[in-house]
Parts: structure tokens; C-alpha cells; sequence
């Protein structure tokens, strides 16, 4: 290489895009309707909005119409005989339907559809794709005729913009044809508009050899002290992802379509998140189509090597109605069964009726039951619920439940004090109106009595209760668990892992060890964490809306509010089933960066990004919980390959408490994470560069980021150990280096960098950090915010490897998003951009090397482009300097 700068394309062999012949109508030039001419939907309503359909308008309805149905019909002008399958765009899930080709049968599209996309029109007004099946047509004119579906009293809702036909994949991309790109992106930013992939071989970039040739190949995941192991007991992490009922629902082939984009993202995990049960008839009967569209996702994802996680239950999707056979939610305004699972017998009951069907049932495209099916790594018992969450009061669970419960309450004292008298006695003055000797009733106190705060409110007598309360729960709910293991196990003849629950609880220095440890009923330990910035306005816990008001916040400058902190309980596994840095926030590029340093650094075995919006991995609007947009999937790649592979060490213990369970009894709690009191602890009692040994009360709450975090219960708690953490945080210099030294977080200027020697990166505030140098690679970028890593794609070191990867990404929004000091203005539309990138990565050179190498930038899906990539060797011969291409996230270096 010469001294002068050198502009140097590869002109590769590029993969084409796939296509098909076609066929678009739209949904407005029907041949003959009674639908009206003008509706509060049409887009004169929406001027402003009206480019976002095909067209520039649709078809719309609205209001009862009492005496004849509303209908459409169009002449379709076939090009051959043969399969096609059929999609609209329309209105969301409004306008129940009906439809037929040449007054063939008729053909239902319901209310419970799933959506292949969302394009955001204004706010309760949306154009989604939606797949209505396959038909066989012949060439020539055909006649497509579709009719609302009426019932008494119902307001016919509904709006179409347009109608495909295909005899091959599609995927929804807003108003555009297949082929079609809008090239639309804000100053200053790309469009990411990824083709649809061919999965051919000629991708550079493809993580599916990662994977088994298919998932179980070796038999079940099995769970080895803290680790997951393969069937052939070798150690394996999971990067996961959730799915959910709306990615089933789509056609068959997109399904397929995902499990491939999932396993060539490095994705080896997906956690199938939906409810099963038929929401119109029996509640113990499942819904035998959503059966079928799982069993099918199930057998896709299994091909491409990547294991199911199953969770089924959460008491938010299930609300009680009278012939459900459950008292006491007549009166009741919220009739989620909030902890009704723990203590119903009708309840469990029909749970297990789901359960069974579930898991026993032959899956017609494996061939064996679930139960018996090695890619079916966890089952998770319940999402989300905890007698010792917020929601454990009288306003959630009804009086004939909760009065139950202190039945139960109350036997369980009279085996622990002998009576009623002696356990009302130990409490001294403190009272329930619920107690009642004479009917054998002890009161229950309801969530906010089990806090420090709450306890504490009534002296020693009322630790004193509430400590007996906290018991009684603990083991009741703890044996709920065990007994739900026990009939997965025996009664269904399970072979995966059981995962009890994951939820958050009141107060977790007093509570959330007690939480766990009911969880060790099972094989799993979980939990579940997001983060992000402040975000207001109706609807803000789940969307993202115009009038909504928020503010960005950057995770690298906040540490210890991150879910990335897990205690682990000594001897099983720990997996994060929902991880997420919600939108809106323009500081998410170092999500899938942290996530994977410090997931690998404290031994953490899966962590299921929540969730992906559709099967084509690509997301076209901003979505408050997202694992499909780019600067989270898209990231993927080297974030997962650096996490499975192992590249960032794992860490030693550097907490080691044992707690007694008599203690947290004793609501003594499990310990504070208060870096003050810490700091004082260890300036008197920890030797410099030594480990300590003693019950452990206090601990710096950025332990995890320099090391493992374990917990275990036993009797004697002065055999906790801890590690001299002073050489490591720097809380005056805001700093924070692993144990490993393979990790150093300046999360006082926002940077972190990762160093080991397979894999070396940067995340955060990068212009202001200036030139970054690592053992083998430096780094500088005049983006404000970004992360980037470089990795060895062959399993080398960086220094001698023949095949490098550098990703980088900056910051994403969709095109014309706007927001004036904190509030949006406008939500904008397909596509998502991301913000140009301004990255110099320089390789030191390996000099046995006298070959030149290849700098190639790689499109999405990873096939080489013909962009131009800048290298020189800045006249040193001992670097090889890279300005990467704006547009592109991938680049491939080969030797």
C-alpha cells in the first residue's frame, strides 16, 4: 500500500433482490360500490397525511347501515393461470369482511388478523397490511368482490387503500410495489430500506452457522449450576428475541422468511409471548388456529436451529366474564385474575386444560408433542405476576379470593404457632379487621404493608406480622410453583426447563430475594428490565403518539438504572425474557453494545430482546418496544456473535452473599446498594486488592459492572465474601473497569469500550471521546452518539484474522419526524433513516502480511455493495485506515 490516500471499489457480485410478477389494484377505483363518497377518514381529513396512501386516498366506511351490506367489487386483470396470494392494506383491524374471487365461497377476514406492518396516519387512524389467503386464479379478467361484515348495532368501520396479488414472498413496505424504494431521508440521514433477503450464499455476512443444523439436534437444553448446556453438554447462550400471535398469524411463508432473518442475525432463541385460549367460547378450551400458527412457527424456527421459549399465561390478557365459573368479579372494576392463579382450584384448572393441549398435542409439522420436542428449551409458568407486586390488593383480587386466602393464611398459623390465639398474641397490638378466631380468619395486608416503609409503620409488633405474612406467601407461592413443575414434569411428561415467573416486586432490597427464591421451585431464574428517558401522554406505557412529550437519555451515562444489574441465585441459570431501550429516545445505539459486554461478563445465559414488530425484521414506524428496527436488529450481528461466542470473559465472583431465609423472614431484607455506605465499608474494612468475608448488608450498586453478582441461601451468612472494588470504580472519576480488564465504562463522559481479542468496540459519545484507541483497532467518529465494533468473523484473534466485521451504528428515526422542545409534532413515516455515519477505523497491520486487503460495505442483509470505501495506510505501513462508507452499517475487511 502507498502513503497517499487510496479510493478503492470492489466492484463484487452482487445478490438480486427477489421478484415476482404482481398484481396492485386500489382500493378506491372499484368498477361498482355502495360505500360513500366521503367519511371523517377520508383523506381530506388528513391532507397533510394523504402521501402516505397509495394513491393518495382510500376506501372508507363508517357508520350502520341498516338494510344492505356495504360493498366493493373490482375487475382484476390476471397475467397467468396459477397461485396467488392475496394482501390489503386497509384500516387496522376495523371492517370485519367478507371476500371472493368470481362469486366463488366467501372467505372471512375477521377482527383478529394480524398485521404485517403499521403505517401511523394520525393518532387511532393507521394503514396496516394484512394477508387474506391463497387463491387460484386464471388469466384474464376476474372479477375480486368484498362486503362488511354487519352486526346489530355495530358502527362499520373500515378503510382500504389497496389490494396485491403474488404469486411469490412479499413483503409490506407502506404504500410502495414490490421493487420499489422511496430512497426518503432527512437531512443528514440514510434510508434504511433493506431488499427482500434471497438468503443466497453469496451473503458475507451470515451468522446461521452458528446455530445447530437444527435446534435439539443433540437433545434437551439442560441446565449445568449457572449455565445452560446443549444435549451434548456443551455450554451455550441464547440471543433471543419475542415473538408474538401477530407474527404467527401472518402467511406461512413470511413465517419462514423470519426464522431465517432471525437465525442470519445470529438469533438462536425466540420466546413465543401470546395467549392461546379461545376468547369467545369455553376459557378452557385453547384457540385452535392460534394452536396451529404456533406448532408452525415452532417447526420453522427448529429448522433454522433456533429453540422456543413458551409463555402463555399473564393475567392481563385474560379477564374474567360470568361463565367462567370464577366468583367475584361482578362488582369488580379490573376483572384481570391478578395472583388468582397461586390460589383458585377453577383457575388452575382451566391453566392446566391449556397447558395440556398445548404441550400434548401431536405438532402436524414435527411430527411429536411439544412436551417431547427438544426445541422447546423453557416453559414459563406465569409473565408478570407476584403476591408481592403492587398489585396484591382487595382492589385487584376480589373479596371471595382474598378471604380464602386468610383461611389459608390462618391454617398455616395454626401450624406454625399452635393456634390462631398464640399467633394473634405474638403480634402484640397490632390488628387486621379481618382477624377472627371464631370463623378461623387471619387478615392479609395488602402490597404497600410488605415495603421497609409499610412494615416499619406500627413498631416491632408489625415487623413482627408482616414478617409471618411474607412467609405464609413466600411458601405458598413457591408451592403453587412446585406443583405446576410437578404436573409439567409427570402429569405431561415435559422435558424442558421450567421457568416460574420474572416479575419486579414492591421493594427489592426487602422483597426481591424472597421473589427468587420461589423461583428456584423451577430450573430458570428470570426477570425482566427496560430503560429509556422520560416519556408522557395517553397511551405512553405502550405507544408512541403525536402530543406525547419526552426526553432523550443516554443508558452510558446511567449506570445504576439500567436492567442490566442481576443478582443470581448459585445454581441456576439467569436469562432477561424482556429487555428493551424504549422509544422515543435518540440514544439507543448502545443497547445491544451493553447488553452483550455486560450480559457476557456476569455469565448471563439468554437475553430475549422484546419484541419484533413484523416477519420482515424491519420496522417502518417508531414503535415503543422494538427488536426490529435498525439500531437494534440491526446491531445484531456483532453484538450476538461477541455474546455467544464468549469473547468478553466471564467474571469471577466479586459479591458472594449467602442469605438466611430466617432473616428475610425477619424482613431484615437481602441488603442496599448504596454506593456511600460502601465506599465507607470498604475504606475501614476491605484490604486493598483483597476479598473480605461477612454478612453482607451494603454493596456498591456498580458491582455489576466489574464482576458477578451471586446470591444463595443458607445459615450462615458471615460467609459472604466480597471483593476490594476500589481499583475498579472511581466514583470521583465517574469510571468503572471489569475485573476482567476487558471492559472500561467513563460513564461520567458517556463512553464505554470493550477490548478483547477477538472482538474490540466503542459505544456512546464518541465525537466528544476523540481518537479511541484498543489493543488492535482505533477508532474516531464525529457522530455525537454511536457505537462501534469490530470483530473477527473466522474465530481468530483480531491480529492475525483473515476476516473481520466492523458495524456501526449512530441513531434512527422516521422520515419527518419532528418535535419542538420535548413534544411531537409529527410522528413522520416510512422509512426509518439513520443518522450518516462519520467513522475512521484504523486496523493495526500485521506484518507477515504482504497481501493487500478488501474493504467491502455490505448492504442490510449483508451482501456486498459497490459503495465506495476509503483506505489508506497514512504512510505508517502499520495501519490500515478505513473512513467507512456513510450509508452502510457493515463493512467486511478480508485478507
Amino acid at each position: 500500500m502507498t502513503k497517499y490516500l487510496l479510493l478503492m471499489t470492489f466492484f463484487i457480485t452482487i445478490a438480486s433482490p427477489i421478484r415476482a410478477d404482481f398484481v396492485w389494484w386500489e382500493g378506491e377505483s372499484p368498477i361498482k360500490t355502495n360505500f360513500p363518497k366521503e367519511t371523517h377518514f377520508s383523506p381530506s381529513t388528513f391532507e397533510s397525511k394523504r402521501h402516505l396512501l397509495s394513491g393518495g386516498d382510500w376506501l372508507t366506511n363508517a357508520g350502520a347501515r341498516d338494510k344492505e351490506e356495504a360493498f366493493a367489487k373490482y375487475e382484476v386483470d390476471v397475467p397467468t393461470d396459477g397461485a396467488y396470494h392475496l394482501w390489503t392494506r386497509k384500516f387496522w383491524k376495523h371492517g370485519p369482511f367478507k371476500w371472493s374471487f368470481n362469486q366463488d365461497r366467501w372467505r372471512i377476514c375477521g377482527r383478529d388478523i394480524a398485521l404485517a406492518d403499521n403505517t401511523y396516519i394520525r393518532t387511532h387512524l393507521g394503514a396496516n397490511w394484512v394477508y387474506l389467503g391463497k387463491v387460484n386464479l386464471t388469466e384474464g379478467r376476474n372479477i375480486f368482490e368484498l362486503r362488511l361484515l354487519v352486526k346489530e348495532g355495530e358502527s362499520l368501520t373500515a378503510a382500504f387503500d389497496a389490494f396485491i396479488l403474488t404469486p411469490g414472498p412479499f413483503m409490506p413496505n407502506g404504500k410502495l410495489k414490490p421493487g420499489e424504494k422511496s430512497g426518503l431521508a432527512d437531512t443528514g440521514y440514510f434510508p434504511f430500506e433493506p431488499d427482500l433477503d434471497a438468503f443466497s450464499n453469496e451473503a458475507l455476512l451470515d451468522l446461521r452457522f452458528l446455530n445447530e443444523r437444527f435446534a435439539g439436534e443433540h437433545g434437551f437444553v439442560r441446565r449445568d449450576g449457572l449455565n445452560f448446556t446443549l444435549g451434548n453438554g456443551e455450554r451455550v447462550r441464547f440471543w433471543a428475541v419475542n415473538l408474538s400471535a401477530n407474527n404467527t398469524g401472518q402467511n406461512r411463508a413470511s413465517v419462514d422468511y423470519l426464522a431465517r432473518r432471525l437465525a442470519k442475525l445470529g438469533v438462536n432463541m425466540a420466546r413465543y409471548h401470546s395467549p392461546i385460549f379461545d376468547r369467545a367460547g369455553d376459557p378452557a378450551k385453547v384457540n385452535e388456529k392460534i394452536l396451529d400458527d404456533l406448532f408452525y412457527l415452532i417447526a420453522a424456527l427448529k429448522r433454522e436451529g433456533i429453540y422456543t421459549t413458551l409463555s402463555f399465561y399473564f393475567p392481563l390478557w385474560f379477564e374474567i366474564k360470568p361463565h367462567y365459573g370464577i366468583e367475584g368479579y361482578e362488582t369488580l372494576q379490573n376483572k384481570k385474575p391478578f395472583a388468582l392463579l397461586y390460589l383458585d382450584e377453577r383457575m388452575q384448572e382451566i391453566y392446566k386444560s391449556w397447558a395440556k393441549r398445548l404441550l400434548n398435542t401431536v405438532n402436524p409439522y414435527t411430527g411429536i408433542p411439544l412436551a417431547q420436542d427438544p426445541a422447546i428449551a423453557i416453559i414459563e409458568i406465569v409473565n408478570e405476576d407476584s403476591y408481592f407486586f403492587w398489585t396484591f390488593t382487595k382492589r385487584n383480587i376480589p373479596e371471595i379470593h382474598w378471604r380464602k386466602l386468610e383461611f389459608i393464611y390462618a391454617r398455616w398459623l395454626r401450624d406454625r404457632y399452635g393456634s390462631l390465639e398464640k399467633a394473634f398474641s405474638a403480634w402484640g397490638s397490632v390488628k387486621h379487621p379481618d382477624d377472627n378466631i371464631a370463623t378461623g380468619r387471619a387478615g392479609l395486608f395488602d402490597a404497600w404493608h410488605m415495603t421497609t416503609d409499610g412494615s416499619r409503620a406500627g413498631g416491632q409488633d408489625k415487623v413482627k406480622r408482616i414478617g409471618d405474612q411474607v412467609r405464609f406467601l413466600t411458601e405458598h407461592q413457591r408451592k403453587f410453583y412446585t406443583s405446576i413443575v410437578k404436573y409439567f414434569k409427570e402429569d405431561l411428561r415435559v422435558g424442558s426447563l421450567i421457568s416460574p415467573s420474572n416479575w419486579h416486586v414492591t421493594d427489592g432490597p426487602m422483597l426481591d430475594a424472597l421473589e427468587r427464591y420461589t423461583y428456584t421451585a423451577g430450573d430458570v431464574i428470570d426477570r425482566h428490565g427496560y430503560f429509556g428517558g422520560k416519556h408522557e401522554g395517553e397511551g405512553s406505557n405502550y405507544s408512541v403518539r403525536v402530543g406525547h412529550t419526552f426526553a432523550n437519555r443516554a443508558a452510558v451515562k446511567n449506570p445504576e438504572h439500567l436492567p442490566l444489574q442481576v443478582f443470581q441465585i448459585d445454581g441456576y441459570p439467569h436469562i432477561i425474557s424482556e429487555i428493551g431501550w424504549t422509544n422515543p429516545n435518540r440514544f439507543r445505539a448502545d443497547f445491544t453494545f451493553l447488553s452483550s459486554a455486560y450480559g457476557a461478563l456476569q455469565g448471563l445465559d439468554s437475553l430475549f430482546f422484546f419484541a419484533v414488530n413484523n416477519n420482515f425484521v424491519r420496522d417502518t414506524t417508531m414503535n415503543k418496544f422494538t427488536a426490529s428496527s435498525p439500531v437494534v436488529a440491526g446491531t445484531f450481528p456483532a453484538a450476538a456473535l461477541q455474546y455467544r461466542r464468549g469473547d468478553v470473559k466471564e467474571a469471577e465472583n466479586v459479591i458472594y452473599q449467602i442469605l438466611d431465609l430466617e432473616d428475610l423472614y425477619a424482613m431484615k431484607g437481602c441488603g442496599t446498594s448504596t454506593a456511600q455506605a460502601l465506599d465507607e465499608l470498604r475504606k475501614q474494612d476491605i484490604p486493598k486488592n483483597k476479598r473480605t468475608t461477612g454478612q453482607i448488608s451494603e454493596f456498591h450498586p456498580l458491582s455489576f459492572y466489574v464482576g458477578r453478582v451471586v446470591r444463595t441461601f443458607g445459615e450462615q451468612p458471615e460467609k459472604s465474601s466480597q471483593r476490594d472494588l476500589t481499583e475498579f470504580i472511581d466514583r470521583q472519576g465517574k469510571t468503572i473497569r471489569s475485573v476482567t480488564n476487558e471492559i472500561l465504562w467513563n460513564y461520567g463522559r458517556g463512553v464505554v469500550r470493550v477490548d478483547t481479542p477477538r472482538s474490540q468496540g466503542v459505544a456512546g459519545f464518541l465525537a466528544e471521546a476523540g481518537e479511541v484507541e484498543l489493543a488492535d483497532v482505533t477508532i474516531a467518529s464525529n457522530n455525537e452518539f454511536a457505537s462501534v465494533m469490530v470483530i473477527s468473523l473466522d474465530g481468530e484473534p483480531l491480529k492475525v484474522s483473515k476476516n473481520i466485521l466492523i458495524q456501526a451504528m449512530t441513531e434512527e428515526r422516521p422520515y419527518g419526524f419532528k418535535s419542538e422542545d420535548g413534544e411531537i409534532i409529527d410522528l413522520g413515516g416510512a422509512p426509518l433513516g439513520v443518522k450518516k455515519i462519520d467513522v475512521t477505523v484504523s486496523l493495526k497491520l500485521r506484518k507477515q502480511s504482504a497481501r493487500t486487503p478488501k474493504v467491502i460495505a455490505l448492504d442490510e442483509n449483508g451482501y456486498a455493495t459497490r459503495k465506495a470505501v476509503t483506505i489508506s495506510d497514512n504512510g505508517s505501513h502499520e495501519s490500515l485506515v478505513i473512513r467507512l462508507a456513510a450509508d452502510a452499517i457493515y463493512h467486511i475487511v478480508q485478507w
